[in-house]
Protein backbone atom coordinates (compact mmCIF):
# COMPACT_ATOMS: atom_id res chain seq x y z
CA UNK A 1 0.00 0.00 0.00
CA UNK A 2 1.05 3.61 -0.56
CA UNK A 3 0.71 6.57 1.73
CA UNK A 4 -0.86 9.79 0.34
CA UNK A 5 2.57 11.80 2.12
CA UNK A 6 4.48 9.25 0.12
CA UNK A 7 8.12 11.59 -1.29
CA UNK A 8 7.05 9.11 -4.73
CA UNK A 9 4.74 6.35 -5.06
CA UNK A 10 6.00 3.07 -4.83
CA UNK A 11 3.79 -0.17 -4.83
CA UNK A 12 5.04 -0.63 -1.05
CA UNK A 13 4.69 0.79 2.13
CA UNK A 14 6.48 4.10 3.75
CA UNK A 15 6.69 4.51 7.51
CA UNK A 16 7.91 7.25 9.10
CA UNK A 17 7.94 9.21 13.15
CA UNK A 18 4.20 10.17 12.13
CA UNK A 19 3.04 6.58 11.15
CA UNK A 20 2.69 5.85 15.26
CA UNK A 21 3.24 1.99 16.56
CA UNK A 22 4.42 1.11 12.50
CA UNK A 23 7.61 3.52 13.11
CA UNK A 24 8.17 2.00 16.88
CA UNK A 25 8.14 -1.54 14.96
CA UNK A 26 9.89 -1.33 12.27
CA UNK A 27 12.92 0.28 13.89
CA UNK A 28 13.14 -2.63 16.71
CA UNK A 29 15.83 -5.05 16.44
CA UNK A 30 17.01 -7.76 17.99
CA UNK A 31 19.61 -6.09 19.70
CA UNK A 32 18.81 -2.56 21.11
CA UNK A 33 22.68 -1.45 20.08
CA UNK A 34 21.29 -1.96 16.27
CA UNK A 35 18.19 0.82 16.91
CA UNK A 36 18.25 4.29 15.39
CA UNK A 37 16.09 7.00 14.36
CA UNK A 38 15.70 7.32 10.04
CA UNK A 39 13.63 9.87 8.72
CA UNK A 40 11.84 7.13 6.11
CA UNK A 41 11.80 3.27 5.73
CA UNK A 42 10.78 1.60 2.60
CA UNK A 43 9.23 -1.63 2.98
CA UNK A 44 9.32 -2.42 -0.96
CA UNK A 45 7.20 -5.24 -2.52
CA UNK A 46 8.59 -5.34 -5.57
CA UNK A 47 12.42 -4.60 -7.14
CA UNK A 48 11.65 -2.28 -9.15
CA UNK A 49 10.47 -0.05 -6.34
CA UNK A 50 13.99 0.58 -5.08
CA UNK A 51 15.68 2.32 -7.64
CA UNK A 52 13.39 5.71 -7.27
CA UNK A 53 14.50 5.28 -2.92
CA UNK A 54 17.61 5.31 -4.27
CA UNK A 55 17.54 8.14 -6.23
CA UNK A 56 15.19 9.81 -3.63
CA UNK A 57 17.91 9.61 -1.01
CA UNK A 58 20.79 10.50 -3.54
CA UNK A 59 18.70 14.10 -4.22
CA UNK A 60 18.61 15.29 -1.14
CA UNK A 61 20.41 18.11 0.20
CA UNK A 62 22.77 16.66 1.55
CA UNK A 63 22.34 12.88 0.32
CA UNK A 64 20.20 10.70 3.05
CA UNK A 65 22.77 8.02 4.46
CA UNK A 66 20.83 4.33 2.98
CA UNK A 67 20.77 1.03 5.03
CA UNK A 68 18.90 -1.70 4.37
CA UNK A 69 17.44 -4.61 5.91
CA UNK A 70 17.16 -7.83 5.71
CA UNK A 71 16.85 -10.42 9.32
CA UNK A 72 17.98 -7.46 11.70
CA UNK A 73 19.76 -9.66 13.78
CA UNK A 74 23.33 -7.65 13.75
CA UNK A 75 24.03 -6.42 16.81
CA UNK A 76 25.63 -3.71 15.01
CA UNK A 77 23.43 -0.41 13.57
CA UNK A 78 24.26 -1.69 9.86
CA UNK A 79 20.72 -2.01 9.06
CA UNK A 80 19.68 1.11 10.26
CA UNK A 81 20.23 5.05 10.21
CA UNK A 82 19.78 8.15 12.17
CA UNK A 83 18.07 10.50 10.17
CA UNK A 84 18.51 8.64 7.13
CA UNK A 85 16.55 5.95 5.03
CA UNK A 86 16.37 2.01 5.78
CA UNK A 87 15.05 -0.03 2.87
CA UNK A 88 13.53 -2.91 4.43
CA UNK A 89 13.40 -6.03 2.55
CA UNK A 90 10.63 -7.84 4.45
CA UNK A 91 7.55 -7.50 1.93
CA UNK A 92 10.58 -9.25 -0.69
CA UNK A 93 10.33 -12.72 1.04
CA UNK A 94 9.07 -15.43 -1.26
CA UNK A 95 10.66 -18.81 -1.57
CA UNK A 96 10.40 -20.45 -4.21
CA UNK A 97 11.87 -24.22 -5.77
CA UNK A 98 13.11 -25.04 -9.73
CA UNK A 99 10.78 -28.19 -11.05
CA UNK A 100 13.79 -29.96 -10.99
CA UNK A 101 14.10 -29.70 -7.06
CA UNK A 102 17.88 -28.92 -7.64
CA UNK A 103 17.99 -25.19 -6.94
CA UNK A 104 15.67 -22.82 -4.52
CA UNK A 105 14.79 -19.32 -5.18
CA UNK A 106 14.80 -16.39 -2.36
CA UNK A 107 14.29 -12.78 -1.95
CA UNK A 108 16.01 -11.04 -0.08
CA UNK A 109 14.09 -10.18 3.17
CA UNK A 110 13.53 -13.53 3.89
CA UNK A 111 14.54 -15.47 7.08
CA UNK A 112 15.73 -18.88 7.05
CA UNK A 113 12.91 -20.15 8.25
CA UNK A 114 10.88 -19.51 5.46
CA UNK A 115 13.24 -21.62 3.26
CA UNK A 116 13.64 -24.19 5.47
CA UNK A 117 9.85 -24.35 5.26
CA UNK A 118 9.53 -24.82 2.06
CA UNK A 119 12.27 -27.54 2.00
CA UNK A 120 10.47 -29.22 4.55
CA UNK A 121 7.56 -29.72 2.91
CA UNK A 122 9.54 -29.98 -1.05
CA UNK A 123 11.89 -32.71 1.15
CA UNK A 124 15.18 -31.14 0.13
CA UNK A 125 17.73 -29.25 2.27
CA UNK A 126 19.94 -26.23 1.71
CA UNK A 127 23.31 -24.87 3.12
CA UNK A 128 21.94 -21.98 5.57
CA UNK A 129 21.59 -20.79 9.34
CA UNK A 130 21.37 -23.29 12.28
CA UNK A 131 18.76 -20.15 13.47
CA UNK A 132 15.05 -19.18 11.99
CA UNK A 133 14.80 -15.78 12.32
CA UNK A 134 18.56 -14.94 10.80
CA UNK A 135 17.97 -13.19 7.61
CA UNK A 136 18.94 -14.91 4.54
CA UNK A 137 20.91 -11.80 3.05
CA UNK A 138 23.33 -10.66 5.70
CA UNK A 139 24.13 -14.24 6.86
CA UNK A 140 25.15 -15.24 3.07
CA UNK A 141 27.00 -12.33 2.32
CA UNK A 142 29.35 -12.64 4.98
CA UNK A 143 29.96 -16.06 3.97
CA UNK A 144 27.09 -18.44 5.82
CA UNK A 145 28.34 -21.07 8.29
CA UNK A 146 25.78 -23.52 8.72
CA UNK A 147 24.34 -27.49 9.82
CA UNK A 148 25.41 -28.59 6.36
CA UNK A 149 28.86 -27.22 6.06
CA UNK A 150 30.59 -30.28 7.06
CA UNK A 151 28.98 -31.58 4.45
CA UNK A 152 28.78 -28.61 1.60
CA UNK A 153 30.90 -25.94 2.47
CA UNK A 154 29.68 -22.47 3.08
CA UNK A 155 26.26 -20.87 1.78
CA UNK A 156 28.28 -18.89 -0.71
CA UNK A 157 30.02 -22.32 -1.78
CA UNK A 158 26.27 -23.08 -2.76
CA UNK A 159 25.19 -19.91 -3.77
CA UNK A 160 24.05 -20.07 -7.85
CA UNK A 161 23.40 -17.02 -8.75
CA UNK A 162 21.54 -13.61 -7.47
CA UNK A 163 19.66 -10.07 -8.20
CA UNK A 164 21.43 -6.96 -7.34
CA UNK A 165 20.29 -3.55 -6.78
CA UNK A 166 23.33 -1.09 -8.03
CA UNK A 167 23.64 2.33 -6.73
CA UNK A 168 22.95 3.71 -10.00
CA UNK A 169 19.83 1.96 -9.81
CA UNK A 170 20.34 -0.73 -12.37
CA UNK A 171 19.04 -4.68 -11.58
CA UNK A 172 21.36 -7.22 -12.83
CA UNK A 173 22.15 -10.77 -12.42
CA UNK A 174 25.76 -11.79 -11.00
CA UNK A 175 26.73 -15.10 -11.34
CA UNK A 176 29.69 -17.04 -12.93
CA UNK A 177 28.67 -15.88 -16.30
CA UNK A 178 27.12 -12.36 -15.87
CA UNK A 179 28.51 -10.21 -14.02
CA UNK A 180 31.44 -12.77 -12.52
CA UNK A 181 33.73 -10.09 -10.58
CA UNK A 182 30.34 -8.85 -8.55
CA UNK A 183 29.32 -12.65 -8.07
CA UNK A 184 32.81 -13.21 -6.36
CA UNK A 185 32.46 -9.79 -4.52
CA UNK A 186 28.98 -10.81 -2.88
CA UNK A 187 30.45 -14.10 -1.63
CA UNK A 188 31.93 -12.99 1.71
CA UNK A 189 32.35 -8.95 0.97
CA UNK A 190 29.12 -8.00 2.52
CA UNK A 191 27.15 -5.41 1.52
CA UNK A 192 29.16 -3.31 -0.20
CA UNK A 193 28.30 -3.31 -3.56
CA UNK A 194 24.58 -2.91 -3.87
CA UNK A 195 21.17 -4.75 -2.65
CA UNK A 196 21.22 -8.30 -2.99
CA UNK A 197 17.23 -8.94 -3.78
CA UNK A 198 17.38 -12.09 -4.79
CA UNK A 199 19.65 -15.53 -4.27
CA UNK A 200 19.42 -18.91 -5.97
CA UNK A 201 20.69 -21.68 -4.14
CA UNK A 202 21.80 -25.33 -5.22
CA UNK A 203 19.74 -27.92 -3.09
CA UNK A 204 20.61 -31.15 -1.75
CA UNK A 205 19.03 -34.15 -1.02
CA UNK A 206 17.14 -34.09 2.17
CA UNK A 207 19.67 -34.92 5.51
CA UNK A 208 17.45 -35.73 8.65
CA UNK A 209 16.40 -36.82 10.43
CA UNK A 210 19.32 -34.86 13.13
CA UNK A 211 20.15 -36.20 16.49
CA UNK A 212 20.82 -33.40 18.72
CA UNK A 213 22.18 -32.94 22.37
CA UNK A 214 22.98 -31.39 25.14
CA UNK A 215 25.54 -31.82 27.61
CA UNK A 216 26.22 -29.53 30.75
CA UNK A 217 29.17 -29.98 32.98
CA UNK A 218 30.13 -28.48 35.97
CA UNK A 219 32.94 -25.93 35.79
CA UNK A 220 35.34 -26.87 38.64
CA UNK A 221 39.31 -26.82 37.93
CA UNK A 222 38.91 -30.19 37.47
CA UNK A 223 36.67 -30.68 34.71
CA UNK A 224 37.75 -27.47 33.13
CA UNK A 225 40.31 -29.39 31.40
CA UNK A 226 38.78 -32.69 31.16
CA UNK A 227 36.13 -31.37 28.84
CA UNK A 228 38.30 -29.34 26.89
CA UNK A 229 40.48 -32.80 26.41
CA UNK A 230 37.29 -34.59 25.17
CA UNK A 231 36.46 -32.13 22.56
CA UNK A 232 40.20 -31.99 21.20
CA UNK A 233 40.16 -36.26 21.03
CA UNK A 234 37.23 -35.82 19.54
CA UNK A 235 37.59 -32.97 17.28
CA UNK A 236 40.92 -34.87 15.68
CA UNK A 237 38.92 -37.71 14.01
CA UNK A 238 35.62 -35.50 13.65
CA UNK A 239 33.17 -36.73 10.80
CA UNK A 240 32.02 -33.97 8.24
CA UNK A 241 28.10 -34.90 9.40
CA UNK A 242 28.91 -34.18 13.18
CA UNK A 243 30.03 -30.63 14.68
CA UNK A 244 29.79 -29.07 17.99
CA UNK A 245 28.85 -25.79 20.03
CA UNK A 246 30.35 -25.36 22.72
CA UNK A 247 29.54 -22.21 25.10
CA UNK A 248 30.32 -21.13 28.16
CA UNK A 249 27.34 -20.34 30.32
CA UNK A 250 25.98 -19.98 34.09
CA UNK A 251 22.07 -21.18 33.90
CA UNK A 252 19.73 -20.97 36.68
CA UNK A 253 18.89 -21.07 39.86
CA UNK A 254 22.45 -20.76 41.35
CA UNK A 255 23.80 -19.45 38.46
CA UNK A 256 27.50 -20.88 38.75
CA UNK A 257 30.28 -21.32 35.71
CA UNK A 258 29.09 -24.25 33.60
CA UNK A 259 30.15 -25.83 29.79
CA UNK A 260 27.48 -26.34 27.53
CA UNK A 261 28.12 -29.22 24.66
CA UNK A 262 26.24 -29.24 21.74
CA UNK A 263 26.35 -31.99 19.89
CA UNK A 264 24.74 -32.32 16.34
CA UNK A 265 24.63 -35.65 13.80
CA UNK A 266 23.09 -35.94 10.55
CA UNK A 267 21.30 -39.42 11.17
CA UNK A 268 19.36 -41.29 14.10
CA UNK A 269 23.13 -42.44 15.47
CA UNK A 270 25.23 -40.45 17.75
CA UNK A 271 27.26 -43.16 20.37
CA UNK A 272 30.51 -42.28 18.32
CA UNK A 273 29.82 -38.25 18.53
CA UNK A 274 28.38 -38.89 22.34
CA UNK A 275 29.85 -41.73 23.69
CA UNK A 276 33.27 -39.64 24.65
CA UNK A 277 31.30 -37.16 25.99
CA UNK A 278 29.56 -39.14 28.31
CA UNK A 279 31.89 -41.65 29.42
CA UNK A 280 35.30 -39.40 29.96
CA UNK A 281 33.33 -37.30 31.82
CA UNK A 282 29.88 -37.23 33.72
CA UNK A 283 27.78 -34.81 32.82
CA UNK A 284 25.37 -32.77 34.90
CA UNK A 285 23.14 -32.86 31.95
CA UNK A 286 23.20 -35.58 29.37
CA UNK A 287 19.62 -35.10 27.06
CA UNK A 288 19.71 -36.67 23.54
CA UNK A 289 16.35 -36.21 21.22
CA UNK A 290 15.98 -36.78 17.62
CA UNK A 291 14.27 -33.99 15.15
CA UNK A 292 13.45 -34.52 11.48
CA UNK A 293 14.63 -31.90 9.83
CA UNK A 294 16.28 -28.46 9.65
CA UNK A 295 12.92 -26.44 10.33
CA UNK A 296 12.59 -28.01 13.36
CA UNK A 297 16.46 -27.98 14.55
CA UNK A 298 16.79 -24.11 13.39
CA UNK A 299 13.60 -23.70 16.65
CA UNK A 300 15.16 -25.75 19.13
CA UNK A 301 17.03 -22.31 20.73
CA UNK A 302 13.66 -20.14 20.12
CA UNK A 303 12.94 -20.58 24.31
CA UNK A 304 16.67 -19.51 25.52
CA UNK A 305 16.73 -16.33 22.96
CA UNK A 306 13.16 -15.15 24.36
CA UNK A 307 14.34 -15.04 27.63
CA UNK A 308 17.43 -13.36 26.87
CA UNK A 309 18.84 -9.54 27.72
CA UNK A 310 18.58 -7.49 24.67
CA UNK A 311 21.33 -5.35 25.14
CA UNK A 312 24.04 -7.67 22.80
CA UNK A 313 27.39 -6.86 21.36
CA UNK A 314 29.15 -9.68 19.59
CA UNK A 315 32.67 -9.87 18.27
CA UNK A 316 34.37 -12.90 16.56
CA UNK A 317 36.51 -14.52 14.13
CA UNK A 318 38.44 -17.66 13.27
CA UNK A 319 41.21 -19.72 14.98
CA UNK A 320 42.95 -22.90 13.44
CA UNK A 321 42.51 -24.80 16.40
CA UNK A 322 41.09 -25.14 20.35
CA UNK A 323 44.81 -25.02 22.09
CA UNK A 324 44.53 -25.27 25.70
CA UNK A 325 46.23 -22.47 27.26
CA UNK A 326 43.96 -19.76 24.51
CA UNK A 327 40.44 -22.10 25.76
CA UNK A 328 41.61 -22.04 29.45
CA UNK A 329 42.04 -18.59 29.58
CA UNK A 330 39.32 -17.08 27.68
CA UNK A 331 37.27 -19.27 30.16
CA UNK A 332 39.06 -17.48 33.09
CA UNK A 333 38.77 -13.97 31.56
CA UNK A 334 34.91 -15.03 31.24
CA UNK A 335 34.36 -16.50 34.97
CA UNK A 336 35.41 -13.11 36.14
CA UNK A 337 33.57 -11.10 33.57
CA UNK A 338 30.00 -12.73 34.87
CA UNK A 339 31.28 -13.40 38.23
CA UNK A 340 29.29 -11.08 40.90
CA UNK A 341 27.48 -8.59 38.58
CA UNK A 342 24.29 -10.48 38.08
CA UNK A 343 23.31 -8.02 34.75
CA UNK A 344 26.37 -9.42 32.70
CA UNK A 345 25.83 -13.13 33.90
CA UNK A 346 24.02 -13.98 30.49
CA UNK A 347 27.61 -12.89 28.88
CA UNK A 348 28.72 -15.85 27.08
CA UNK A 349 31.82 -17.27 24.48
CA UNK A 350 30.96 -19.66 21.41
CA UNK A 351 32.85 -22.24 19.73
CA UNK A 352 31.90 -24.02 16.47
CA UNK A 353 33.62 -26.60 15.85
CA UNK A 354 32.50 -27.60 12.37
CA UNK A 355 34.71 -29.88 10.01
CA UNK A 356 36.37 -27.60 7.62
CA UNK A 357 37.39 -30.10 5.24
CA UNK A 358 34.86 -29.00 2.42
CA UNK A 359 35.24 -25.11 3.13
CA UNK A 360 39.27 -25.82 2.48
CA UNK A 361 38.08 -27.29 -1.05
CA UNK A 362 37.87 -23.58 -2.24
CA UNK A 363 40.85 -21.65 -2.87
CA UNK A 364 41.45 -18.56 -1.01
CA UNK A 365 41.39 -16.06 -4.03
CA UNK A 366 38.07 -18.46 -5.43
CA UNK A 367 35.35 -15.95 -3.14
CA UNK A 368 36.01 -13.01 -1.24
CA UNK A 369 35.74 -15.03 1.86
CA UNK A 370 39.14 -15.66 2.26
CA UNK A 371 39.98 -17.71 5.38
CA UNK A 372 39.81 -21.45 3.69
CA UNK A 373 42.60 -23.36 5.59
CA UNK A 374 41.83 -25.33 8.32
CA UNK A 375 39.80 -23.66 11.11
CA UNK A 376 36.76 -23.17 13.34
CA UNK A 377 34.75 -19.31 14.28
CA UNK A 378 33.93 -18.25 17.64
CA UNK A 379 32.18 -15.34 19.30
CA UNK A 380 32.17 -13.21 22.26
CA UNK A 381 29.08 -12.19 23.44
CA UNK A 382 28.14 -9.41 25.94
CA UNK A 383 24.81 -8.94 27.04
CA UNK A 384 22.76 -7.50 29.77
CA UNK A 385 19.51 -5.63 30.67
CA UNK A 386 21.09 -2.67 31.57
CA UNK A 387 22.80 0.69 30.17
CA UNK A 388 24.93 0.77 33.07
CA UNK A 389 26.98 -2.40 32.46
CA UNK A 390 27.40 -1.30 28.75
CA UNK A 391 31.19 0.09 28.83
CA UNK A 392 32.00 -3.70 30.77
CA UNK A 393 30.73 -5.60 28.37
CA UNK A 394 32.25 -3.89 25.39
CA UNK A 395 35.28 -4.00 27.02
CA UNK A 396 35.12 -7.44 27.89
CA UNK A 397 34.00 -8.79 23.92
CA UNK A 398 36.72 -6.68 22.92
CA UNK A 399 39.37 -7.52 24.57
CA UNK A 400 38.89 -11.75 24.88
CA UNK A 401 38.15 -11.40 20.61
CA UNK A 402 41.49 -9.73 20.57
CA UNK A 403 43.13 -12.36 22.71
CA UNK A 404 41.93 -14.56 20.99
CA UNK A 405 42.91 -13.49 17.52
CA UNK A 406 46.27 -12.53 18.49
CA UNK A 407 46.76 -15.86 19.96
CA UNK A 408 46.44 -17.76 17.04
CA UNK A 409 48.90 -15.31 15.26
CA UNK A 410 51.19 -16.27 17.75
CA UNK A 411 50.62 -19.99 17.44
CA UNK A 412 50.62 -20.27 13.16
CA UNK A 413 52.03 -17.39 12.17
CA UNK A 414 49.27 -16.26 10.56
CA UNK A 415 46.32 -13.79 11.48
CA UNK A 416 43.07 -15.40 10.39
CA UNK A 417 41.27 -11.91 11.07
CA UNK A 418 37.74 -10.90 12.02
CA UNK A 419 34.19 -12.75 10.19
CA UNK A 420 32.24 -10.15 8.61
CA UNK A 421 29.60 -11.43 10.49
CA UNK A 422 31.04 -11.32 13.80
CA UNK A 423 32.76 -7.67 13.47
CA UNK A 424 31.54 -4.35 14.71
CA UNK A 425 32.95 -2.58 11.66
CA UNK A 426 35.97 -0.50 13.68
CA UNK A 427 37.84 -3.66 13.14
CA UNK A 428 39.30 -2.29 9.69
CA UNK A 429 38.44 -3.78 6.41
CA UNK A 430 41.70 -5.98 6.06
CA UNK A 431 41.55 -7.36 8.61
CA UNK A 432 37.72 -8.55 7.32
CA UNK A 433 38.86 -9.39 3.87
CA UNK A 434 42.59 -10.23 3.92
CA UNK A 435 44.44 -10.78 0.89
CA UNK A 436 41.03 -10.10 -1.00
CA UNK A 437 41.13 -6.32 -0.03
CA UNK A 438 42.55 -5.08 -3.13
CA UNK A 439 40.36 -6.61 -5.67
CA UNK A 440 37.28 -5.98 -3.20
CA UNK A 441 38.42 -2.29 -3.60
CA UNK A 442 38.86 -2.62 -7.23
CA UNK A 443 35.14 -3.91 -7.38
CA UNK A 444 33.72 -1.26 -5.14
CA UNK A 445 35.11 1.22 -7.43
CA UNK A 446 33.08 -0.26 -10.41
CA UNK A 447 29.88 -0.96 -8.98
CA UNK A 448 29.43 1.71 -6.59
CA UNK A 449 31.93 4.16 -7.50
CA UNK A 450 29.65 7.23 -4.90
CA UNK A 451 30.06 5.05 -1.98
CA UNK A 452 26.24 4.92 -1.63
CA UNK A 453 26.62 1.50 0.48
CA UNK A 454 28.72 3.09 3.28
CA UNK A 455 27.05 1.01 6.56
CA UNK A 456 29.20 -1.64 8.38
CA UNK A 457 32.84 -2.96 7.40
CA UNK A 458 33.30 -0.07 4.50
CA UNK A 459 35.14 -0.81 1.23
CA UNK A 460 36.59 2.30 0.10
CA UNK A 461 36.51 2.48 -3.73
CA UNK A 462 40.19 1.98 -6.19
CA UNK A 463 39.95 3.77 -9.44
CA UNK A 464 43.69 3.31 -9.87
CA UNK A 465 43.16 -0.39 -11.53
CA UNK A 466 40.21 0.32 -13.27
Amino acid sequence: MTSSSDPFAIQGQVVTAESGDEYINAISRASHFSILKPQTIFFPTDFADIPPILQYAIAQNPPLEIAVKGGGVHCSPWASSEGGVVIDLAKLNHVSLSPDKKAITVQGGAVWGDVYKVCQEEQVDVVGSPLWFVGVGGFTLGGGYGPLSGEYGLTIDNLLSAVVVLSDGRIVTASPTQEPDLFWAIRGGGNQFGIVVQFTFKTHPLAGPFSVGTLIYDGNDLEVPQVLKTIQDWKANQSSKSRLSVMFIRPGPHFTPKILVLPWSIGPNVDEVLSPFRENVKPLVNVIKSVPDLFTLSHGSDASFAHAPKRLIIRGGFVADLWTDMFLEVWKRWCEHTEGNEDVRSSGVMWDITSPSKIAEVGESETAAHVRKYHHWFSVQGRSHKNSADDLNKAFVSSVASYIREFNTHQTGEDLGVWLSMAQGDEGAEAVFGANLPRLREVKARYDPIKLWSKGVVIEPDFNQL
